[in-house]
């Protein structure tokens, strides 16, 4: 009676596993990778093929098939994201040479003085004409050519539309994309207006060259500056000094004939910006001080008397 039990018990376990696997085994497997240099898709397959040959039999067997199962599971998934993750966005620096395209062989700005001393190489994988890196990509277009095949510059831009400028940049690397065009026509004003509009609608920058030599000018100056792109504005802008005396000196300096010699004067007989502004509406202020003549004392005072919003007129007091 005690066997019958047994029996009848490790049925209604086994089905109730049976059931539950039927539950939750159809899961949508993830998609695997393709399978790299040197790996076979056999191989690939032997994982699942195992899992899937015994379902239940014995507890034994049971546990070793859950476990077989996550980790087939697992290893696909994670390779995956593990190559999502590693796959940059955009890489700023990522030849060493300026790529050209197949169909700029034979143009005559490879061969100017500065392409010489820049290091380029033709490559089939760029989209437009010059590839600097991920972030600047040049389209070369010469206004002769223009005038014989105008549809050229447009069939370029719409297979620009849908990707990027190379097959290995992702489409939102907000790239900078130059049309760099090269006058070699006569009266080019209505090529140059109506390929401004292109560019405008396009989101493109329209750079102009009167010659081969300047364009690759052009291109061997943004393979030169490529890393400085971020270092432009404060190289322009400088580096501004917020002392109080620097302020002084840029101040005052705005006024016209005034200059770092005489606001160094000024600061050294009338010690602070008030009293310059006081000794400067008065008549014989600052007629003492060395260096400033008539017309510089005159200049300060006119400064210092207006008012300092423009255009504002001056209400005279009651009387």
């Amino acid at each position: 009676m005690s066997e019958e039990i047994d029996q009848s018990s490790f049925a209604s376990i086994l089905a109730g596993v049976q059931k539950i696997r039927d539950q939750y085994e159809p899961l949508p497997r993830p998609k695997r990778p393709f399978p790299r240099t040197g790996q076979s898709p056999e191989v690939t397959k032997e994982g699942p093929s195992s899992v899937t040959s015994n379902t239940a039999n014995t507890d034994s067997s049971t546990g070793t098939t859950a476990a077989a199962t996550i980790a087939s599971r697992s290893v696909p998934v994670s390779g995956s994201a593990k190559s999502k993750r590693s796959r940059p966005t955009h890489n700023v620096h990522s030849y060493t040479q300026v790529q050209v395209a197949q169909s700029q062989k034979g143009n005559p700005l490879l061969e100017s003085p500065s392409m010489k001393m820049t290091p380029w190489s033709f490559n089939g994988l760029v989209l437009l004409d010059y590839y600097i890196n991920a972030t600047i990509q040049v389209l070369f277009l010469s206004l002769k050519y223009h005038k014989l095949r105008p549809e050229y510059v447009w069939r370029r831009i719409e297979k620009l539309k849908g990707g990027s400028s190379s097959a290995d940049v992702d489409s939102n690397d907000q790239a900078l994309r130059v049309l760099l065009v090269v006058v070699d026509i006569d009266s080019p004003q209505d090529a140059l207006c109506s390929l401004l509009v292109l560019c405008v609608k396009n989101d493109l920058t329209l750079v102009i060259a009167w010659s081969f030599d300047e364009a690759g000018n052009y291109i061997a100056y943004l393979k030169l500056n490529e890393m400085a792109r971020s270092k432009v504005s404060s190289s322009i802008q400088g580096i501004k000094k917020g002392d109080f005396n620097s302020n002084i000196v840029e101040t005052l300096t705005t006024v016209r004939a005034i200059n770092k010699t005489d606001v160094a004067n000024l600061l050294a007989n009338c010690k602070s910006f008030k009293d310059i502004v006081l000794a400067a509406t008065n008549e014989n202020g600052l007629k003492q001080i060395p260096g400033l003549g008539d017309r510089k004392v005159q200049n300060l005072k006119t400064i210092f008397s207006n008012p300092f919003i423009f255009n504002k007129e001056i209400q005279e007091p009651d009387t």
